[in-house]
């Protein structure tokens, strides 16, 4: 028989190289989400200013902020987007960020690699983080946001959907070979924006419409052009739809 006491005997491994013991004890002295109703640990590399991913949209909006703050900062993301017809952006219907960003290196294909970034009340936000906060809200804890169209400068809201850091590694590697229609079609299965963004959009030159394989770019609704509004299916599809053979 084992004589070692009990907080030295081997237990099976939980998370994080601790015990489910251990684990348990660490993640109660972690600090709790600050929304009503929200008892979620947080996690340094994902929270923000006291909420959890889920939450973290509320410091973009009334009562944490003033009308005229809120205002102010959806006038800089927009100042931080040029819309493009041309090239894939154009073709998948792109908000590019051209805008501060948090790399300014270039990737293999001779394109900016990184992510935008946006300065919200003395704390820098990543623009596409911002843009589906204020636009969609918040995501469940432990995800990232996925850009399905490919463009990591892409802010466009309906174009992001949240996953596991994991599933967005395999997705990047599978679609580098990917062909536009293949894009599109994932695209195709994301809801769309609601339609009070989307009016804000059109006012303001941005691409809203959808595009369909094999169709016509998208239009931007401006100055009399027609443009066909498809509604998209209500909830985001599960992610291995986005998976292709």
């Amino acid at each position: 028989m084992s004589t070692l006491p009990r907080h030295e005997k081997p237990r099976p491994h939980y998370a994080n190289g601790l015990c489910e013991m251990h684990y348990r004890q660490e993640r109660r002295k972690k600090p709790e989400c600050k929304a009503a109703d929200c008892k979620a640990r947080l996690k340094p590399a994902h929270s923000r200013q006291g909420y959890c991913r889920m939450h973290e949209h509320l410091l973009l909006k009334e009562p944490l902020r003033k009308p005229e703050a809120i205002d102010r900062t959806l006038d800089n993301f927009l100042a931080g987007i040029t819309p493009t017809l041309s090239g894939l952006p154009g073709l998948f219907g792109c908000w590019p960020w051209t805008g501060r960003r948090n790399k300014v290196a270039l990737g293999s294909s001779g394109e900016p690699v990184g992510y935008g970034v946006i300065s919200i009340g003395n704390h820098d936000w990543l623009a596409h983080r911002y843009s589906y906060g204020n636009f969609i809200g918040g995501h469940r804890n432990g995800l990232t946001l996925d850009h399905v169209c490919r463009n990591s400068l892409c802010v466009r809201p309906d174009h992001l959907m949240p996953m596991t850091q994991r599933r967005n590694s395999e997705l990047e590697h599978r679609r580098a070979l990917d062909d536009p229609e293949a894009v599109l079609r994932d695209l195709a299965k994301i809801p769309e924006m609601r339609m009070e963004t989307m009016l804000w959009a059109m006012l303001n030159g941005l691409p809203i419409s959808r595009a369909t394989p094999g169709g016509k770019p998208f239009a931007y609704g401006l100055d009399g052009e027609p443009f066909n509004h498809r509604s998209g299916p209500a909830e985001f599809p599960a992610v291995a739809e986005l998976f292709r053979t």
